[in-house]
């Protein structure tokens, strides 16, 4: 990955520090892109040290803020002059805690999908200019325990607000699929994957009692972080997957999808939805 530029978020814990780490260890340029500034800089130094790569800057984003993501992508395509890849880790699970976003959108939608959405957008001209350049989205195996209502794409006060952590991991799938047929034969690869089940700060959320048998369960049967990380890893920088777009990935193998997964007319629905939600403009670059 050296002379590489690397876009990760959520890269202050869990399995986006690990990928963070092994970026800069292979000699990338990495971006991590956090919301929480103290966990990051610890994150950072630690990187540094470990890996002797002093590329590797933090710049801050609150994907869950229409705001805050434009803000983030002004910044980027100010002070960056190329993208190779681009990583949508960050994600929110709110257990049995629902919130809305200060644009409105329940949060965990606003922050899993509807934040990656609009930074895909706003970023693409760059990733264009950088090919060949990959996109890599973070989705999971559980969105088989949700689907999408088309007619609310909002879903707040939907309970429980954990079911909407599948909902998202779903819409990221029908996201990836689009997007990859959208950018065929623009240089710009678009893959996705299954980490595993992590042991990671996603869980935090989990409220008393019910935290206490997930700890349990985590700690004995769950991935740690860095072995989570393994398959991002593989997407972002193996010459296995060179040209390969729109398949989704676990254990670093292809693997399959539903068939309701595999559905391309309600992506496309999807898609045309996520933009009026995103508020995107006729000035905001197109995909």
């Amino acid at each position: 990955m050296e002379g590489k530029t690397v876009l990760i978020t959520g890269a202050n814990s869990g399995i986006g520090k690990e990928t963070a780490r092994e970026m800069a260890r292979q000699g990338a340029r990495v971006i991590m892109a956090c919301r929480n500034q103290e966990t990051a800089n610890a994150a950072r130094e630690e990187i540094v040290k470990e890996t002797g790569n002093n590329n590797v800057i933090i710049k801050k984003i609150d994907l869950g803020s229409q705001r805050s993501v434009r803000e983030f992508a002004a910044d980027i395509l100010k002070t960056e002059n190329k993208l190779d890849v681009l990583i949508h880790n960050a994600g929110m699970a709110l257990a049995f805690r629902g919130a809305t976003s200060e644009d409105g959108i329940e949060l965990t939608m606003a922050t899993n999908h509807y934040g990656p959405f609009l930074l895909t957008h706003l970023l693409i001209d760059l990733l264009k200019r950088s090919t060949p350049a990959r996109i890599v989205i973070v989705a999971s195996e559980l969105y088989r325990l949700a689907s999408v209502n088309l007619n609310k794409l909002n879903p707040i006060g939907t309970f429980p607000a954990a079911y909407l952590y599948y909902v998202s991991k779903y819409a990221n799938i029908y996201f990836a699929r689009e997007l990859a047929q959208r950018l065929e034969g623009s240089g710009i690869t678009v893959n996705f994957l299954h980490p595993g089940m992590i042991d990671s700060g996603i869980w935090r959320n989990v409220p008393f009692p019910l935290n206490y048998p997930m700890l349990a369960v985590t700690k004995c049967f769950f991935k740690t972080p860095k072995q989570g990380a393994e398959t991002t890893i593989y997407l972002a920088s193996s010459k296995d997957v060179e040209g390969v777009s729109g398949k989704y990935f676990m254990d670093k193998k292809e693997h399959g999808l539903s068939a309701a997964a595999m559905d391309m007319d309600k992506a496309k629905k999807i898609w045309e939805e996520s933009a009026k939600i995103v508020g995107l403009t006729a000035s905001d670059p197109k995909i």
